[in-house]
């Protein structure tokens, strides 16, 4: 597809943003930059920007940190609802700190001493730290899961295939216009077999091949 084509299916988007009915662009693969080591400077801009609006989202009483149902729930939000609670808890305690104000429990008579450190509900995540665990979780993904989401949004009624009538939907929400001789020009420049339509196997080209 051309670079409109790309554009367009870029605004789409793989799967709806927090908090919005409409699909936005998360599904944009991460950016592999083998100058930086850390997973926030590899991953692409529109993940960023998620990951950022799903702290503020579920940054409750917004203090600028989240608790770990709060944590749980901003990753769910970003796709990983798959992930145990073993790895959550264990993802949650690597970057967060005591709650302002956490003291250890006085001790009592006869009872087994309380912990020296601060539990998993006396931490807290700041937004550095949700950000530096959203991005491994985001730059470890596989690219294409994202894309083969995309292409099932475009794909309408589960063809195998998206058509020109496919297209002509997306760029109609999208509010734009485009003329049909143009939409099928899309379609037929990675439309390789002919069957009228772009695969997923041709959808995932135009994505991770350019």
């Amino acid at each position: 597809m051309n670079n409109y084509a790309s554009n367009s299916m870029n605004e789409y988007g793989a799967s709806a943003r927090p908090g919005s009915a409409r699909p936005g662009s998360r599904f944009a693969p991460p950016v592999r930059n083998p100058e930086h080591a850390e997973p926030w400077d590899q991953i692409s801009d529109e993940h960023r920007n998620e990951i950022n609006d799903c702290f503020h989202l579920f940054d409750m009483n917004k203090d600028e940190q989240l608790d770990f149902s709060e944590f749980r729930y901003a990753l769910q939000a970003l796709g990983f609802s798959n992930l145990s609670r073993p790895d959550l808890i264990a993802a949650f305690k690597s970057a967060a700190r005591p709650r302002p104000g956490w003291t250890p429990l006085p001790s009592l008579p006869n009872q087994p001493p309380p912990p020296a450190a601060p539990g998993v509900v006396d931490l807290r995540l700041s937004r550095e730290g949700f950000q530096a665990v959203a991005a491994r979780y985001v730059a470890a993904r596989d690219p294409r899961e994202e894309l083969l989401k995309t292409f099932a949004l475009f794909d309408r009624g589960a063809k195998g295939i998206i058509t020109v009538d496919d297209l002509r939907g997306v760029v109609k929400e999208l509010g734009e216009d485009v003329p049909d001789p143009e939409l099928h020009s899309m379609i037929e420049q990675f439309d390789v077999e002919g069957k009228g339509g772009v695969s997923r196997e041709e959808f995932l080209g135009i994505f991770l091949d350019r």
